[in-house]
C-alpha cells in the first residue's frame, strides 16, 4: 500500500515537473481585492514617481498575489484585456 502510494505521488510529481515548471511556468500577478491581473507600472504619487505592482480596476497596491500559471493561460489572459474581456480569476490557496 505504501509502495503505492509512492509510486502515485512521484508519477504526479515527475508530470509536474515535465508539464508544468520545465515546459510553460511563468508567473502572473493578481489582485485579492477585485480578482483581475495588475501589472507593474510607474505610477505618480506624491514626492515623484514609484514603480510597482498595481491594480488598475481597484486602485489599490495591498493584497497582490503572484501565481504560478500556465505561459498560455497568461498569454490568454492579456489576450483577452487587449479585446476589453474581463477576466475574473478566483485564488484558492492550498492548505499544506
Amino acid at each position: 500500500m505504501e509502495r503505492d502510494c509512492l509510486i502515485a505521488h512521484g508519477a504526479a510529481a515527475n508530470l509536474h515537473e515535465r508539464l508544468f515548471t520545465l515546459s510553460d511556468s511563468s508567473q502572473m500577478h493578481i489582485c485579492g481585492k477585485c480578482k483581475n491581473m495588475a501589472n507593474v507600472i510607474q505610477r505618480s504619487v506624491q514626492g515623484g514617481k514609484v514603480r510597482g505592482l498595481y491594480c488598475r480596476f481597484c486602485e489599490s497596491v495591498e493584497d497582490i498575489v503572484k501565481v504560478d500559471v500556465y505561459m498560455v493561460q497568461s498569454y490568454y489572459a492579456r489576450s483577452s484585456s487587449a479585446w476589453a474581456y474581463l477576466l475574473s480569476l478566483t485564488l484558492r490557496f492550498a492548505s499544506v
